[in-house]
Order: structure tokens, then sequence, then C-alpha cells
């Protein structure tokens, strides 16, 4: 074994995952042309889906999850660049046999990406603002009377909110039911010389 490498022993190499990237892939690929898609057809208002509960309205948003921190574009665009970073770099090091945690951090990373595309759309050539594309708009009515009163009812009408968004809120719920766990791999050991 070279000096190189047993340099190198205490780090693990990340271990390439063809088969969540590729999933990372479509999951980026169905949130863009979805939102491209909502912009082409449904630009004109909220048009109605099933009933009053599941619409489509296409507006913007500059800021951050349920319209938090808007006009603070700049700071969470570099905020979401360092995120994508961070899950890339967990998911390469994420255990073999942790298929749910990679499954779940794949969720994440997808819809950072997502929603970061539409953020770098201010400086980079394709088309965009800079705020992030929402356009599914989710209403249940009232506050039914069996709801406790204690609670609030958020759903009347629910932030309208994109695919990318989907996929970040079902891995968060994963992870804090604990249905998955972000397991780093241990580092090899050093080899004697």
């Amino acid at each position: 074994m070279t000096e190189a490498e047993l340099s190198l022993g205490s780090h693990r190499r990340p271990y390439w995952r063809p088969g969540y990237y590729l999933f990372v892939f479509v999951l980026v690929l169905a949130d863009l042309l979805s939102k491209d898609w909502a912009w082409q057809f449904w630009n004109l208002g909220p048009q109605q889906v099933f009933g009053d509960w599941l619409s489509w309205q296409t507006l913007t948003n500059p800021g951050g999850v349920f319209g938090l921190w808007r006009g603070l574009t700049l700071p969470l665009t570099i905020v979401r660049i360092f995120a994508v970073g961070l899950l890339f770099w967990l998911l390469g090091r994420q255990a073999r046999a942790n298929w749910k945690g990679s499954a779940t951090l794949s969720l994440l990373l997808a819809g950072a990406i997502g929603n970061l595309y539409d953020n770098l759309s201010a400086w980079m050539p394709w088309e965009g603002n800079g705020e992030v594309r929402d356009f599914i708009r989710v209403d249940l009515g009232v506050q039914p009377d069996w709801w406790p009163d204690v609670l609030p009812w958020l759903f009347h009408p629910w932030p309208i909110f994109n695919l990318a968004d989907s996929y970040i809120s079902i891995a968060f719920i994963i992870l804090i039911a604990g249905l998955a766990a972000v397991e780093l791999q241990a580092p090899k050991p050093k080899e004697a010389p």
C-alpha cells in the first residue's frame, strides 16, 4: 500500500449511488416540467381540478417555506446552494444498507435542487425572476366541527406549493416519524504499514 493510500485510509471514499441519483434526476425533472406546464396552461387564475379542494393557481414565492422571509431571495439562494452540497455529501456517505435513509435524502435533495433552479433564474440564462414557482392549491374548507378548537386549522387554504415542496415535506415527515434515519458510514480503520 502506498503512503498516499495510507494517509487516505481514515477517510471513507464516497459510494457512488447511481440508482439514487437517477431517482433525484427523475424527481427534479418532474418538478421542473410540472412548473413549466402550469405556467404554460394555468397562468390565467385559479383552475379547479377536483372540486374546491384541489386547483391549480400559479404564483411565485420570493421567500422560504410558507412564504416566510419574503424579500430574502439572495440569502435563501445561498442557503439552498449549501444545502444541496450538504445533501449530496450526506447521500454519498450513507451506509450501503441504509436504503430508507438514502431514499429520504434523495427526496430532500430533489426538492432542494428544484427550488434552487428557480432561485438561480435571477442570475442564469433561463427564464425567471429568482422566485420559486408554485401552483398546487389545496383547500379542505372551513374547520370541521370535530376539529379541536385549540389546534389551528391550516387547510383553508393550505399555502400554494409545488412538487419540490412536496418532496421536502414528505422527507421531513419520514425523518421526524422515525421511519428513516441518516446513518453515516463509519470511516475505515487505518491499515498498518
